[in-house]
């Protein structure tokens, strides 16, 4: 509730102090307002092919089913932190046997998209190092790249040797049943993981190309590098921050204005252009999961079609 409030907050100081009336929103270019729309579509058929392709020695899954569960773990996942319930709301429709394998696999493509937002964000961040003001003292920056880049590089070496973690479960004397379960993970080659990495770099590229043109839409015009670096870093920011899916427009908004305020002063456009990616990556996709669920097309015989 602090976190939600002080974001909230923030872009209401924003509003004000630059004396924003809503009057001056307008579309400078509708046409790319419509493409950052159609490649939501794309987004979301990408993750549902990294998903798929997860979950191919655990059962068979056709490309419609994959979608479906896809969409409707968006829509569990809107009411819980950080879209955890996305788990749970995707391996529903698997068999009761599969179900702790697929919450594996499934972690594991999150796991993917996590460490392509590190090392994006850690690249971003080295390309607009100088152009960050937020931090008071200068000396802490190298700290938290350096710290990033640890990051980073110990999760990647994990994701190619997911066996340590099986052995570090069976260490503390983890319940030999879970430890069995991983087991599974450890069956991926180095080149089903680099083509999971490989999809989640794709959607990556799909989401910060949607943020460019939105920001464009609206007549909010930063040098492309900058730009590309600048999202980058509000993706990798928005990562470290626990929020609810809910509150993350204004969590979004907030971490934007903070880093991009060094190249443009329409901020308040800036915190509209997140709420707008917000509303099309997650509010839709989570509308048409919701036609699933209640149109019965979460029931095991109808989604197994």
């Amino acid at each position: 509730m602090l976190l939600v409030t002080i974001s909230y907050g923030y872009i209401y100081y924003k509003f004000k102090t630059n004396d924003f009336r809503w009057g001056q929103v307008s579309i400078a270019n509708p046409l790319l307002l419509l493409i950052a729309f159609v490649l939501m579509p794309v987004n979301w058929l990408l993750e549902s092919f990294k998903w798929r392709s997860l979950l191919s020695e655990i059962e068979y899954m056709p490309l419609g089913k994959a979608i479906r569960a896809v969409s409707i773990g968006v829509t569990s996942g809107l009411a819980t932190p950080n879209r955890i319930g996305d788990y749970f709301g995707r391996v529903a429709i698997l068999q009761k046997g599969s179900r702790i394998k697929g919450t594996l696999a499934t972690m594991l493509g999150s796991w993917a998209q996590v460490l392509i937002t590190l090392i994006m964000g850690l690249v971003s961040w080295v390309i607009i190092f100088n152009d960050l003001e937020f931090f008071e003292k200068a000396h802490y920056k190298p700290i938290f790249l350096i710290g990033i880049a640890l990051l980073a590089i110990f999760m990647l070496l994990l994701y190619y040797r997911i066996r340590w973690i099986k052995d570090l479960a069976k260490w503390f004397n983890i319940n030999q049943k879970y430890v069995d379960e991983l087991r599974y993970l450890t069956r991926f080659r180095s080149s089903h993981l680099s083509y999971i990495l490989f999809l989640s770099f794709f959607r990556y590229v799909v989401f910060v190309t949607q943020y460019i043109l939105i920001l464009r839409a609206l007549g909010v015009h930063v040098p492309i590098l900058s730009n590309i670096a600048g999202i980058g870093l509000v993706y990798l920011i928005v990562l470290a921050v626990p929020h609810f899916t809910i509150s993350e427009v204004g969590v979004r908004g907030s971490i934007a204005i903070l880093i991009l305020q060094a190249y443009t002063e329409k901020l308040e456009l800036v915190a509209i252009a997140a709420a707008i990616i917000w509303f099309i990556n997650i509010i839709l996709p989570a509308i048409l999961g919701s036609y699933f669920l209640l149109s019965g097309s979460f029931s095991r015989k109808k989604i197994s079609e």
